[in-house]
């Protein structure tokens, strides 16, 4: 096991549809199949990308499975008994009996109370005594990535990038003797490269990585072993192949085996598993070591969203092996593929659909299922509330993560707030009421789910507000014992986010034999600590407030309490009373937080230095602050990789620390802002700043810079020698080559100390062909730096070298960089750059050219009428059309249909082989959509259009949708009078899909246009905040900054979730004073 981090059919690049119901032909639906006798269903209508209404339903019955056994959550905070890892990050936890072992790059484990012992990568102590095992003493000179236990629990396999462990060469792979830790002799598995990931049968080892060769036999990514021996299995050869993880890497991030045995799940970075496509996972027949036909497209139709870098993280499957969950991180808010939990079943064949798709808007990365919840961790803060829209909330192109905008709180009841850990019904993927929270940086990447609870770990120390270390152990045997009288909090609901200074109920159950008599309530800021009084409006000393209760002295009855909360963080605690004098025995407990729309956060930027580099350990850090009400101060932090925190005197300590500082001008809406740091030693460090606002609101995120504190330290340099001399930053000239030919360029490469890598980047441009990060030419390839050079280089010189396939006509672009074992990449002026035109010699590029360019939103059919003209010196063969639809970014294929691959459908010429001819594309479109239009000229050599200038549309075609539109209660009337030097408007949009944005534009009497700065000049469009963004209807509000007096025009107009604007926009005179 290696543990990092609403149903559905078409679930495809945005044409999102999710439903429970057997899919036809070779389609599979998900469905959750267990044993219960009751099934819960919510049907959600939603249309995405498509012209036809479908249905989605999420649907699932639950039984009680005996593997972890789990027949409730567990509870929301951790044992306090355990001992203390207080550094590092937690990479994977395993358990023998009642032993757990814990892997990482920590350094050092405490047992509570105690002096920390010097412990590196693995350390196991007794989860039934909440004592460290200090027989247990491996030494490792690498990293510890994975940790598995036998099935007898005889031995303990460990993955990672080692050479020796306990000063015995063990290469990557090692089994060691439980108890001691010490390796044992008569297994041997020898990797060339890093181990990532195991799972372990009665039968087998399996381990994945980055590994090519084990034991001198070539296994590329995935190898099976012999549990006893560590001889590689000589039948199961499934090499994996095509990296697209970030910088091209193939590896493995999870293997996990199905509670029978029979199947394996790999979860990887790979395009393909044994020559065939299987993107982000794939399903191994144990028994016939053979690549199952299990296969989603998921991540084929939507990676070019997202760069086209593979994200997946982590995954594990079901209790009864019918379905699993994946997720995502690190790389941005955009379902379905990124910032996501996503549930599979097990059973399909090609093109399986998700059961569900659960978006978190930040990184997930670890998941752990029981019978009763899909646990997950991550770095997230949000996740999606039981009644959240289908397929997800928001929109699929605008991120909610923290720091963005206002983050989920832009989402309402939407959503629910989890900061770094949650629970997900395993029904729906939403949000379950388990809401411990955790302090942690990157996030929680490690998972276990055990009949004894639940392990997390990562690199916070607080976790379920308790200060247990890297670490925390739910234990379900600390549960409390259920109470014959019992209060239940029923709304708001667990994490709920509520306007602040508005009235709302909290309300629930109380239940007690002799009769309910009272239900105190109390409502503490958890930030302030203090309660409120009751009064309702002042806070002070611990205080419970007499809910209303419905039904006084009888056994059962709902309770209620109104209130207003001001802006911030707040646990509600309720208690029941019963008129024999016996109380709950433990408080019912929601934490809930209220959010000010009046009064947004502010926004920090940090402006120089610019990251990398950095020859000084002593600098000012600068940057700039914004609020709509005013910034009065700023807090800094600064961190090296493991997470050793800048302190007040100096020193660097594994403890969370920020300088507190003021901007230029105290209480500005815009404010610049400096720091001096003097840093005590070099190496890589991350600094992050935060401003805070009057009213003493946070930055959600704040921004950070990276830089690398070297005073030595030079970028590495590159030079080109073939085909044409060049040395950065020298230009050469572009060059023409006669195409059908292959080209090879080489150069060097060198450091003032050592190489990590050489990369390169080739693109025509004319024909979109690219090289990927794996190394794939094609069309359909997402151009990529790819590695051209050994893996760690470790030399001060390289003399690289790529030979091309053979040319098609067109513009290439190539480019060439190196990194040096600093991480410094040479600088983009510095980079080898060449234009290699591949033509026919004496014949031209033709020109094509489309008769309508721009953007039309007025089409109210499935259909285009396209025209143009094209011309070459010789003769025009073709002119081919590309249709790409950029809301599921699928292209119309020449058969009609969609796909997300690219293709060009054929015009008609009106005289073909002509030097000058129009031509013509009447065409049916399968779906609505927004579709962008390019056309490209051939000519009778073959050769392609060079360019497309001229020659693209774009066409918003959604039939039946009604424009957006301003209602009248609108903010500013005409000739309205400003008399504090700042233009408000507010109002309301509204539309039968829903809204987007809505836009404002500011015109002085000189008709310049004001930006966002308040700088006039241009005529720049300024989105105004939205409280309901992608719903049907939402109020907006935007507040300028000091204009000067004078006579302005004010246009607003709205935009809908397809693009489509307002026609015309509302125009207003008025006037500031």
């Amino acid at each position: 096991m290696h543990v990092r981090s609403r149903t559905v059919a078409g679930l495809v690049a945005g044409a999102v549809v999710l439903t429970g119901l057997p899919a036809a032909a070779s389609t599979v639906a998900g469905k959750l199949a267990d044993n219960a006798a009751s099934t819960t269903t919510r049907t959600v209508l939603k249309t995405v990308g498509g012209d036809a209404t479908r249905t989605a339903v999420r649907t699932a019955a639950i039984a009680a499975l005996p593997v972890p056994g789990h027949t409730g959550l567990v509870p929301s905070a951790p044992r306090t008994d355990t001992p203390r890892i207080t550094n590092g990050e937690i990479t994977d936890i395993a358990l023998i009996g009642n032993r757990v072992f814990i892997a990482g790059s920590f350094t050092s484990i405490a047992n509570v109370g105690a002096t920390p012992i010097a412990q590196r990568s693995l350390a196991s102590y007794n989860i039934d005594t909440g004592k460290i095992d200090t027989g247990f003493r491996p030494t490792f000179d690498g990293s510890v990535e994975a940790v598995e236990a036998a099935p007898d629990g005889s031995s303990l396999y460990v993955a990672g990038s080692f050479n020796t462990v306990g000063g015995v060469a063990k290469r990557k792979i090692v089994r060691l003797n439980p108890v001691t830790g010490a390796p044992i002799a008569a297994f041997t598995a020898t990797a060339d490269a890093r181990a990532t990931a195991l799972a372990v049968s009665k039968t087998a080892v399996y381990v994945g990585g980055q590994f090519t060769k084990v034991n001198g036999v070539s296994r590329s990514g995935l190898v099976a072993l012999n549990p006893t021996t560590g001889a590689v299995d000589s039948g199961f050869n499934l090499p994996l192949s095509g990296g697209i993880g970030v910088g091209g890497l193939l590896t493995v991030q999870q293997l996990k085996l199905t509670h029978d045995d029979s199947k394996l799940l790999v979860v990887h970075t790979g395009r393909q598993i044994a020559g065939q496509d299987r993107y982000g996972v794939g399903l191994i027949n144990t028994a016939t070591k053979a690549l199952l036909p299990w296969r989603t497209r998921l991540w084929e139709d939507n990676l070019s969203f997202v760069g086209g870098i593979q994200r997946v993280f982590a995954g594990d499957i079901a209790p009864n092996d019918s379905y699993f969950v994946v997720t995502s991180g690190s790389g941005g808010d955009r379902p379905p593929i990124n910032d996501t939990a996503i549930a599979f079943p097990v059973t399909g064949n090609d093109n399986v659909q998700p059961i569900w798709v659960s978006r978190h808007f930040d990184s997930v990365y670890s998941v752990a299922i029981t019978e009763t919840a899909v646990y997950v961790g991550g770095h997230f803060s949000w996740q999606e509330s039981p009644t959240s829209n289908v397929p997800w909330p928001g929109l699929d192109n605008v991120g909610y993560g923290t720091g963005q905008g206002l983050s989920g709180y832009g989402l309402g009841d939407q959503v629910v707030r989890r900061d770094h850990l949650g629970a997900l019904d395993p029904k729906t993927g939403t949000a379950l009421e388990w809401n411990p929270g955790s302090n942690s940086y990157e996030g929680e990447k490690a998972m276990l789910a055990t009949p004894r609870g639940l392990f997390v770990g990562g690199d916070g120390n607080i976790k379920g507000a308790k200060t247990v270390g890297r670490v925390g152990f739910f234990d379900l045997s600390r549960a409390p014992a259920a109470s014959s009288v019992d209060t239940t909090i029923a709304t708001p609901i667990e994490g709920a986010v509520k306007p602040a200074n508005a009235a709302f109920v909290i309300d629930g159950k109380a239940t007690a034999p002799a009769g309910v008599t009272r239900v105190q309530v109390e409502i503490q800021n958890r930030n302030s600590k203090q309660y409120l009084q009751d009064d309702r409006v002042t806070w002070g000393a611990a205080n419970s407030i007499n809910a209303a209760v419905a039904a006084l002295n009888t056994p059962s009855t709902s309770w209620s309490l109104s209130v207003s909360l001001p802006s911030g963080e707040y646990q509600l605690q309720a208690k029941t009373f019963a008129r024999d004098g016996a109380s709950d025995a433990t408080k019912a407990v929601k934490k809930i937080e209220t959010f000010r729309f009046d009064d947004l956060p502010p926004s920090t930027r940090i402006t120089s230095p610019t990251g990398g580099l950095l020859t000084t350990k002593t600098f000012i850090a600068t940057g700039t602050a914004s609020d709509d009400k005013g910034v009065s101060a700023l807090t800094y932090s600064f961190r090296t990789p493991n997470n050793q925190y800048l302190q007040d005197d100096g020193s660097v300590a594994p403890v969370y620390n920020t300088f507190r500082g003021e901007p230029d001008v105290i209480g500005a809406l815009s404010a610049t802002w400096q720091v001096e740091v003097t840093l005590p030693v070099e190496g890589d460090w991350k600094m992050t700043a935060t401003a805070i606002d009057t009213a003493g609101q946070s930055d959600l995120r704040g921004d950070t810079r990276d830089w690398i504190i070297s005073a030595t330290g030079v970028p590495p340099t590159v030079a080109i020698s073939n085909p044409v001399p060049m040395t950065p930053p020298t230009a050469a000239a572009p060059i023409t080559v006669a195409p059908g030919g292959s080209i090879t360029f080489s150069g060097t490469a060198g450091d003032d100390d050592t190489l990590k890598s050489v990369e390169i980047y080739l693109r025509n441009n004319t024909t979109r062909e690219a090289l990927a990060a794996d190394g794939t030419w094609g069309a359909d390839s997402i151009a990529a730096y790819y590695r051209i050079s050994p893996t760690n280089l470790n030399a001060a010189s390289y003399n690289w070298s790529y030979t091309t396939a053979p040319l098609t006509p067109g513009v290439y672009d190539f480019r060439v960089r190196a990194t040096d074992n600093l991480g410094l990449t040479t600088a983009s002026a510095n980079m080898g750059r060449l234009s290699v035109t591949a033509q026919v010699p004496g014949d031209a590029f033709p020109n094509g050219l489309l008769s309508f360019t721009g953007v039309d939103q007025n089409v109210e059919q499935l259909h285009l009428d396209l025209a143009g003209t094209a011309t070459d010196d010789k003769g025009v063969q073709g002119v081919r059309v590309a249709l790409r639809d950029l809301d599921t970014g699928r292209y119309v294929q020449p058969n009609g249909t969609m796909a997300a691959s690219f293709a060009t459908v054929n015009a008609a010429l009106a005289s073909p082989g002509a030097t000058s001819t129009t031509f013509g594309l009447p065409i049916d479109l399968p779906t609505k959509g927004e579709y962008s239009v390019e056309a490209w000229a051939v000519d009778t050599a073959g050769q392609q259009d060079g360019s497309t200038s001229g020659a693209t549309a774009r066409y918003l075609v959604y039939p039946g949708d009604l424009d957006p539109r301003l209602e009248p209660s609108l903010t500013p009337q005409d000739a309205q009078v400003y008399t504090d030097s700042r233009i408000v408007v507010t109002g309301r949009a509204v539309d039968d899909v829903g809204m987007a944005r809505v836009e404002v534009q500011i015109l002085n009497s000189a008709g310049q246009g004001m930006n966002s700065a308040g700088v006039f000049g241009g005529s720049p469009w300024i989105s105004a905040f939205l409280t309901s963004q992608g719903s049907p209807g939402s109020n907006f509000a935007y507040t300028s900054p000091v204009v000067p007096a004078g006579a302005y025009t004010v246009s607003i107009r709205a935009v809908d979730n397809y693009g489509q604007l307002q026609q015309p926009p509302k125009t207003i005179p008025v006037t500031v004073n």
